[in-house]
């Protein structure tokens, strides 16, 4: 993984092939009812990869929907509603005079206001299961959420490399199930040793080669550079690089997984321009 060699104008460097690990987790709690892919299966992005259940949550969601439904049906009311209660006010309105001049007797006008204020209070009444409607459908949306996150789906093409529950197992929140490789964007991590640190920069073109590929060149390009030296990791070679300062460097390859052709793991050898 270490070792920096070559002429004057060009830098060698070994490396390693990494992959971005994506650790896959429900969004809620519950029991792992179904564990559809294991570990070295290859998924593709919006594969179900686990289920998980709730005990209750299903007759959770037939109960809020229907409650959804009957609030929906009551809103229905609300034309007829409106039309009960202005007619009824229509009809206070005409006896009002009629009442004074002794066409309506007392009574009737009375019947009248007493059909007009039910009517009123029924409107009221019809108005307020609007608003229960809307908290209905809101509640059942909530719940019907609650059981799309206890389904995991893969976000991108990969593999599965590591199982970390057994069905049955009872998880929480942000537990992982599986981690997911990504196996189409693959990257390199490698290491420049402080005297070359200054002759590399972000953005700049490199050239990847792999034992088992002698006459393909692939290229990439520097996305990170560490901030900070650390001394050379325990996987050098010898004593001495082990005490060599070094910046860890990030080569991103161009045209995604180079053809699916670079592994996890495996070894390469960086050629990087010296900048003057």
């Amino acid at each position: 993984m270490l070792g920096c060699r070559g002429n004057g104008d060009v830098l060698q460097v070994s490396g390693t092939v990494e992959i971005r690990e994506i650790r896959l987790a429900p969004l809620a709690s519950g029991r792992l009812a179904r564990l559809l892919k294991d570990e070295g299966d290859t998924v593709r992005a919006g594969d179900t990869v686990a289920v998980l259940e709730q005990p209750g949550l299903r007759e959770l969601i037939q109960q809020r929907r229907a409650q959804a439904l009957a609030a929906a049906a009551r809103t229905a009311e609300v034309e007829a509603a409106v039309a009960d209660s202005q007619r009824a006010a229509n009809d206070v309105a005409r006896a009002r005079p009629l009442r004074a001049n002794g066409v309506v007797s007392p009574q009737q006008f009375d019947n009248l206001q007493s059909v007009a204020a039910a009517a009123a209070a029924r409107l009221q009444a019809v108005r307020a299961s609007v608003r229960e409607s809307y908290a209905a459908r809101a509640a059942l949306a909530a719940t019907e959420a609650i059981k799309d996150q206890l389904t995991i789906i893969a976000p991108a093409d990969g593999i599965i490399l590591t199982r970390y529950a057994e069905a049955g197992e009872a998880l929480g929140v942000g537990t992982p199930v599986v981690s997911l490789g990504v196996v189409g964007r693959p990257w390199i991590r490698a290491y420049v040793g402080e005297l070359d640190f200054a002759r590399v920069k972000l953005g700049q073109s490199v050239q990847v080669r792999v034992d088992g590929y002698p006459d393909t060149a692939f290229t990439g390009r520097i996305s990170d550079i560490a901030a900070r030296a650390e001394f050379t990791p325990r996987a050098a070679l010898t004593e001495r690089e082990r005490a060599d300062l070094v910046f860890a460097i990030k080569v991103s390859m161009d045209g995604g997984d180079a053809g699916g052709r670079l592994k996890a793991g495996v070894p390469v050898t960086l050629e990087i321009p010296r900048l003057p």
